[in-house]
């Protein structure tokens, strides 16, 4: 009687990758202050067609933002005399506001101190392996003589450290500047330096920020005018469009207070620092502006952080509405249009509004199902003229439905309204889907990206991933293999697996035994623990030498009569063709007791 043993060896590969190192610099001028490799290689979100900005502008803090204007100004004033003659408090300031970007980012942030007048530069690096336009957020640090700043402009710096805390929570497509400018008293020669040496380096900057002064409300104004965002004249997109989406994210998650205005009728105009980014040929940006003509404070001792003319709400909501711009800017995906999504609960005689901001011709689509009575939905114009309504008394809770398609084309903001006419709460979910045109070259967004188009069609590594998702993911362009675990990148995107984490070779998915990297060898889904559903675990057919992909439960390799599946419900050897009386199959000691017996009695009849 033949034995029969089965030797299963499974072999697992673990690819360490180390990181780089670096040096910090103690001399300051001109140096860069590295970034945390370990912190780093911590899971963070990447951000790719998902918006962000409802998130956004509820994580900026009020009290972080006001923490920031005090740790600054808590020396007294900045003045800055000449770059041989730094005035000691400037010092500091410029220190800590370079510490404090790398400390609020967790090292994300690279940083840099530029020029012979000590600005501050720091760079939070997009994921995108190529050159593409950037977002700039800053403000001046320095002051006049015997005047803290804190309005002028400690909200500047406040405002770049707070929405750096925030938007290093994440990853973005591409890189986000944030910029403290000295000399801006003395006739923004910082920031006059810091643009052109961007314009040297090539840097394409979308849109700047300059943020200058915050905390006084324009006088008797009506909330939508509380704070102005100035805007340089020119097309649409250079200017009033990211002025318009400002106001759009204070309207849809704020309290409505920004207002678009042009920089030639700004009381501050051409006076603070986006004047040094117009002169070096940056044309898109937008200059804040408060109260100005009524602050008794300026440039005198009492612009201190807690002077009672302040007003840190209305400050606090330019801060959450930039940040919600750039996330919402930034969530676009290739071959998607803008999508607005949204699930809430209206009570009777409630309503809901979204502003959406229109660029380019297009057709504003509004899906969306409801339960619990009746609703009415409108869109109306940039001037407030209805466009569209639909309402119906009834519910429609199954299936979300096109309910409204209009065709747009004036550029501004257009108004969604949802309404609940009904006497009881009525729940929603909507979507809202239009095109945008950013950059005015009559492509739409979704037909675009950060980077030329090309990369699409290309696959350099023939990976059948095409290089722009490639980058997209984070995959290199050049492997099949970016993690070097042993198994294909266009494999572990397909089966939800990490491309960039070595280590999922070694775990489990769906428990069933193999390791994920045996479930690749093997042509197996890691998800599933019985990949071609033949009722027969993966595992045992791996063990068995059978075929996981193929349902093959019906197949009988050792011709014994009996089916792979039976084999298996019935823990036997498919490849080894057990005795069977009828149908039933007969255990081994029992056929070796019959054959002692057949034995015995074999030898009796012989010696008899």
């Amino acid at each position: 009687m033949k034995k029969y043993s089965i030797f299963v060896v499974i072999c697992t590969l673990i690819v360490l990758t180390p990181f780089g190192t670096t040096t910090a610099h103690d001399d300051h001028s001109n140096q860069i202050k590295p970034i945390d490799e370990t912190i780093l290689a911590a899971k963070i979100e990447r951000i790719y067609g998902v918006d962000y900005s409802n998130e956004v502008f509820n994580r900026v803090s009020l009290s972080s933002f006001r923490n920031f204007i005090i740790e600054l100004t808590e020396n007294g004033s900045r003045e800055y005399v000449n770059p041989a003659d730094l005035e000691s408090n400037n010092i500091v300031a410029r220190d800590w506001i370079a510490d404090k970007l790398v400390e609020v980012s967790n090292g994300r942030i690279e940083v840099e101190i530029l020029g012979d007048y000590n600005s501050v530069l720091g760079r939070l690096q997009g994921y995108l392996p190529v050159d593409g336009p950037a977002f700039l957020v800053g403000g001046h640090f320095d002051s006049v003589p015997d005047a803290p700043g804190a309005n002028d402009d400690a909200t500047g710096i406040a405002t770049a450290l707070e929405l750096a805390r925030v938007l290093s929570g994440y990853e973005w497509p591409i890189d986000i500047y944030f910029g403290a400018w000295n000399a801006e008293e003395i006739g923004l020669r910082g920031s006059r330096e810091v643009a052109g040496i961007l314009s040297d380096r090539g840097v394409d900057i979308l849109l700047y920020y300059n943020i200058d002064m915050l905390l006084v409300p324009h006088p008797y104004a009506l909330s939508d005018s509380k704070l102005w965002m100035g805007y340089q004249t020119g097309t649409y997109q250079d200017g009033l469009y990211w002025a318009d989406l400002t106001r759009a994210m204070s309207k849809n998650y704020g309290f409505h207070m920004i207002k678009p205005i042009e920089l030639n009728d700004l009381a501050g105009g051409y006076s603070s620092d986006h004047a040094s980014f117009i002169a070096e040929g940056y044309p898109s940006l937008l200059a804040t502006e408060t109260g100005f003509t009524i602050d008794t404070a300026y440039h005198s001792p009492s612009d201190v952080w807690n002077n009672p003319l302040y007003n840190y709400t209305v400050a606090i909501e330019a801060v959450k509405a930039i940040g919600a711009s750039i996330a919402f800017t930034l969530a676009r995906a290739y071959q998607e249009p803008r999508v607005v999504v949204d699930e809430f609960i209206l009570q009777q005689g409630r309503e809901n509004t979204y502003a959406i901001v229109i660029t380019t011709p297009t057709t504003i689509n509004v899906s969306c199902r409801w339960w619990g009575g009746g609703t009415r939905i409108t869109l109306t114009d940039t001037l407030g003229w209805q466009l569209a309504q639909i309402e119906n008394p009834v519910p429609s809770p199954w299936e979300s439905t096109l309910i409204l398609s209009q065709s747009v084309a004036m550029q501004g903001i257009y108004t969604l309204s949802v309404f609940n006419p009904s006497e009881t709460s009525i729940g929603y979910e909507l979507e809202i889907t239009y095109e945008t045109d950013i950059d005015d070259n009559d492509v739409p967004d979704s037909q675009e990206f950060w980077f030329d188009q090309e990369f699409f069609s290309m696959d350099s590594d023939l990976d059948t991933i095409n290089d722009g998702q490639e980058m997209i993911v984070g995959t290199s362009r050049f492997s099949n293999d970016t993690d070097s675990d042993s198994m294909s990148d266009s494999w572990e995107i397909q089966h939800g697996l990490d491309p960039l984490n070595a280590n999922d070779a070694q775990l489990d998915e769906d428990s069933d035994g193999l390791s994920n990297l045996e479930e690749f060898l093997n042509h197996c889904d890691p998800n599933s623990e019985d990949t071609d559903a033949d009722s027969m675990p993966d595992l045992w057919e791996v063990e068995n030498y059978l075929n996981p992909t193929l349902n093959d439960s019906a197949e009988d390799p050792d011709q014994d009569g009996v089916s792979n599946l039976r084999e298996y419900l019935e823990k036997t050897d498919p490849h080894f063709p057990e005795f069977r009386v009828g149908s039933y199959l007969v255990p081994a000691i029992i056929l070796g007791a019959i054959a002692i017996i057949a034995i015995g009695v074999f030898v009796v009849r012989h010696e008899s």
